[in-house]
């Protein structure tokens, strides 16, 4: 009896061990399932982490782009403005009342002094006030647009304020650093071909200016942000004629700057005037252009004469 018992068990114990032999091949085959599984998870996953990152980077650029986008055309200068604009320069000087075009202004009795008040007048007019009413009648601008060009031109330059974080909280010296970086970072130098003096909105459209382009734009700026300022006209024997952009300030706070204690003389306020190099990039590089503008003497300037 104990032998049957026996062999049952035996019999049991061999169907067991078969039973767990056979589990036990099933668990190392699932085990080895596993393991490829995971190793192509943890591929998967390298993969994805890769793929996010290249996501992540691909949306900041798209919203770089974006905003550039958004910036390019808003920051642009339409045909009915760019036609107006020429022909306030053909009309708006005039010999033995004829219209005298711009690039025969060099020809025009006291050049200097008149071509650097027409410069003020430009940056007035992009900051809001309206000049050569009978112009823009004559000109059809209003009839085409239905505003005056003025208002098409300060809702610009308000805009570029607003790309370049100036604030109404900031001091007068943080907005000028903070239009001083806006202007460098999206305006290049270039020669004029021909005697025409941008407005302000042009520079910005064309992102591209010489002396006169940078100083107009920023006595613009300036102005509309509340900062007296001013357009200066300076000639060297050496180099011929530059401009740069004059500011109605006692001082720049920590900055170091060339001034002109009184510019009466020339029309402008009394009190102190500080020159601004518009080609550097802030007021610490203005500072380091210190013997630039001391190399040039001032033969005419004029006040930006808007609000400030």
């Amino acid at each position: 009896m104990l032998q049957g018992s026996y062999s049952s068990l035996t019999a049991n114990y061999n169907s067991l061990q078969g039973s767990y032999n056979a589990l036990n091949s099933n668990f190392l085959s699932l085990q080895g399932a596993y393991g490829a599984l995971n190793s192509s998870y943890q591929g998967l996953q390298a993969q994805y982490a890769n793929l996010s990152g290249r996501y992540s980077a691909l949306a900041s650029e798209y919203d770089t782009l974006a905003t550039e986008y958004e910036i390019v055309t808003t920051l642009h200068v339409g045909t009915s403005m760019e036609t107006y604009f020429d022909y306030v320069r053909a009309n708006v000087i005039t010999l033995g009342g004829q219209p005298l075009g711009e690039e025969e202004w060099a020809n025009y009795p006291d050049y200097y002094e008149d071509s650097c008040k027409m410069a003020a007048y430009f940056a007035a007019h992009d900051a809001g006030q309206l000049y050569w009413p009978s112009m823009e009648d004559e000109s059809g601008y209003y009839e085409a647009t239905g505003e005056y060009s003025y208002e098409t031109a300060v809702a610009m330059v308000d805009y570029a304020l607003e790309v370049a974080g100036v604030n109404s909280w900031d001091s007068d010296v943080v907005k000028i650093d903070k239009i001083l970086a806006f202007m460098d970072a999206r305006v290049e130098y270039e020669t004029r071909l021909i005697d025409h003096m941008w407005f302000p909105i042009e520079t910005l459209s064309f992102r591209s200016g010489d002396c006169t382009s940078f100083s107009i734009l920023a006595g613009c700026m300036f102005e509309r942000v509340g900062i007296k300022s001013a357009v200066g006209f300076f000639t060297n024997d050496t180099l011929g004629a530059h401009a740069m952009a004059l500011v109605h300030m006692d001082d720049l706070g920590p900055y170091g700057y060339v001034y002109y204690s009184s510019l009466t003389g020339y029309g402008l306020a009394s009190g102190t005037w500080i020159v601004i190099e518009p080609q550097t990039g802030s007021l610490e590089e203005n500072y380091e252009y210190t013997d630039w503008i001391l190399y040039w003497d001032l033969v005419a300037a004029s006040e930006v004469k808007y609000g400030a």
